[in-house]
């Protein structure tokens, strides 16, 4: 029996975060074409939702975060018309992580193997169990990236780094990654998605509105053109200043008290 899009990535509310966890394990929770239509439905649901401050992406189980694109439906693939569709949607779907209003967090839970690195690359911030592994060996395939990760990957760990990654191979240890800037930090108690909801209790802190502007002009600032950035950051600076949020802060600050934001 195929599974249905709500069991191919199963929804779980934990405080102020959503959880999505690929449930393919069968199929090292790889990224097919149900998988991203499912995506594609949960985010088209929680855009803008203010009771979310966060996402967190997952694989289920220990083993695999994402062993990338479903190779099995691929080999069916007889046109590059076909393909390019296929690929399409995935792509979609990380655009669209980048794009939504609330930060991105990759809970790297075991090995994520080529479009499954491409996964993390789309996130905001990247957390990784111990015994996780990151690798890019599409080149050892006879391919590229399909879905844009060559370029985030240069973006986030620079030139150097990214053609290490992509010319070699080699599957990185979650040290190794964390020491090439592909993770922002190891859950040493390998409970990834735990350490990932520790993000989230930080962000309660911020301002909803700063949060999700601050997100846009970073994504901003790490595509470009620069002039666009500089503008983006000049505008939302001066919005946010007269924010009923940023006046809070102020009498917040002024009465030795934590501020009560409202998102207005």
């Amino acid at each position: 029996r195929q599974k249905t899009l709500a069991e191919v990535v199963k929804q779980e509310r934990r405080g102020n975060a959503l959880v999505l966890t690929i449930d393919r394990p069968e199929a090292g929770n790889s990224l097919s074409a149900e998988v991203s239509q499912a995506f594609l439905d949960i985010l088209d649901k929680i855009d803008g939702d203010a009771s979310l401050r966060a996402l967190i992406v997952t694989g289920a189980g220990k083993r695999f975060f994402c062993t990338g694109g479903d190779v099995k439906r691929y080999a069916q693939l007889t046109t590059k018309d076909e393909l390019r569709e296929v690929m399409r949607l995935a792509r979609t779907v990380f655009q669209r992580f980048e794009a939504l209003h609330i930060p991105v967090i990759a809970a790297v839970n075991g090995l994520a193997i080529g479009g499954g690195t491409e996964i993390l690359l789309a996130t905001d911030l990247r957390v990784a169990a111990p015994h996780a592994e990151i690798s890019m060996p599409q080149v050892r395939l006879g391919i590229i990236t399909g879905w844009e990760g060559y370029e985030r990957l240069v973006r986030d760990i620079g030139f150097s780094r990214a053609m290490q990654v992509v010319t070699t191979g080699e599957r990185f240890g979650a040290k190794e990654a964390y020491r090439l800037g592909l993770i922002n930090t190891i859950a040493e108690d390998a409970d990834a998605v735990g350490s990932a909801l520790r993000f989230v209790e930080s962000f309660d802190k911020a301002a909803p509105l700063a949060l999700q502007r601050a997100k846009r002009v970073i994504h901003k600032a790490a595509s470009g053109p620069a002039h666009e950035a500089r503008d983006l950051a000049t505008d939302t600076f001066v919005d946010l200043w007269f924010t009923e949020d940023h006046r809070e802060a102020e009498r917040a600050f002024a009465e030795k008290r934590k501020p009560v934001f409202k998102g207005k």
